[in-house]
């Protein structure tokens, strides 16, 4: 792997996508809470949509670092054995806590069973809602380079004017899968073959093949930064339009769901990620996601910084948020229930947040925290330092 100027876009990104995964889950929770209003719902509706950029800009942002990274030569077993270590482990042993909270919660008691049933989840990602991601992106790592020699040999094929093009076909071809998930799984299911068809039925939704679009599209962007930055410039009267038109579409058919013949229901089921119209909303929201981080880059602010520490630590944030998430709701029951629920959302999202990327961050200090977070952070050194510059400057 070669050593790389630093693309600053990219903490800027994995610290807003962080912050967006913790305001779905968080409005998951409180658009079923006692005294919901429509209002709330059509607030929590467009904030969800916003946010639903977050899982497909991970799998971009994964993409792109893997190509601008590994342009080089490449060892297979080395790059497997750092995913291990840092993806793998952590994930191991964070889903081991979530296993053993449920099974206190459920008032069970540790048995050869529960192992065997905790090994199935550890496999399929079950034990917390949040780690279909893992699994899901675990795959991305294992064909990592069979999809380094395809796209890098499909991109020396290709004209350097005709990238675009080809990128706009490919997001095409995926879109129209999106319409094939259905007809598919009744094929793996009539058909009955061990592993693959839960991968295309019940785990359909952790298939690498159904977000493999998003992975390529920052494959392409990786491999030539600079002229992805100039395309994203040039073309943003493209996809803000689209955005603009898209969740003015995808509000209107989420609203008018929220109304039953037995009253008020907010869901949000329809717009789930594997859904065409749903993935050509995502591939806009990429596009307008990386905008904005370009500009706040630009900016050159103290929030650039913050926002980038908390990209540093989202891997470990990530695995745990939904443990911080349930905290928050304690101060929540006891001085927040009867605020707007909104607001409480708001409040849960902001809270669990720090507590998240405080968290990763204290264990990262850790003599082990390679293992529990994927990262290491070295302590200071004590020995005095020579004077740089002003103080506060670096």
């Amino acid at each position: 792997m070669s050593k790389k100027e630093r693309v600053p876009e990219i903490g800027v990104l994995r610290g807003l996508a962080f912050a967006a995964v913790v305001l779905q889950h968080s409005i998951a929770h409180y658009s079923i809470v006692p005294g919901v209003t429509l209002a709330d719902g059509v607030l929590m509706a467009i904030m969800l949509l916003a946010a639903k950029f977050a899982v497909p800009v991970f799998i971009f942002i994964t993409g792109l670092v893997l190509f601008y990274n590994y342009d080089g030569r490449f060892s297979y077993g080395t790059f497997l054995a750092k995913r291990f270590k840092d993806i793998v482990v952590p994930y191991i042993i964070w889903s081991a806590v979530f296993e053993a909270i449920n099974l206190l919660s459920a008032g069970g008691a540790l048995s050869w069973d529960a192992l065997l049933l905790y090994g199935q989840k550890l496999l399929t990602g079950k034990t917390s809602y949040h780690f279909w991601y893992i699994i899901m992106i675990i795959q991305c790592y294992l064909l990592f380079p069979l999809l380094r020699k395809a796209v890098r040999a499909i991109a020396a094929a290709i004209p350097a004017r005709m990238g675009p093009a080809a990128i706009i076909a490919t997001g095409l071809l995926y879109t129209g899968l999106m319409f094939c998930i259905g007809p598919v799984s009744r094929l793996f299911e009539a058909a009955d073959i061990p592993v693959l068809t839960p991968m295309f039925t019940d785990y359909a939704d952790r298939n690498v093949l159904y977000f493999l679009f998003y992975f390529i599209l920052g494959a392409s962007a990786g491999m030539n930064i600079g002229r992805w930055n100039e395309w994203v410039r040039k073309i943003g009267w493209v996809y803000w339009s689209l955005f603009a038109l898209l969740t003015g579409i995808l509000l209107f058919r989420l609203v008018g769901t929220f109304q039953t013949d037995e009253g008020l229901l907010i869901r949000f089921n329809s717009v789930s990620l594997l859904r065409p119209l749903m993935a050509v909303y995502c591939i806009v929201l990429i596009f307008a996601a990386y905008r904005a981080a370009m500009v706040i880059v630009a900016t050159g602010s103290s929030v650039v910084r913050w926002i980038s520490w908390l990209g540093t630590v989202s891997y470990g944030a990530y695995l745990m948020h939904p443990l911080m998430l349930r905290l928050t709701y304690l101060p929540d029951q006891q001085w927040f229930a009867g605020w707007n629920v909104t607001v409480r959302a708001l409040i849960s999202l902001m809270l669990c947040t720090l507590l998240s990327a405080g968290g990763a961050w204290l264990l990262s200090r850790l003599p082990l925290g390679r293992w529990t977070v994927g990262q290491q952070t070295r302590r200071p050194s004590t020995t005095p330092r020579k004077p740089t510059g002003l103080p506060g400057q670096a």
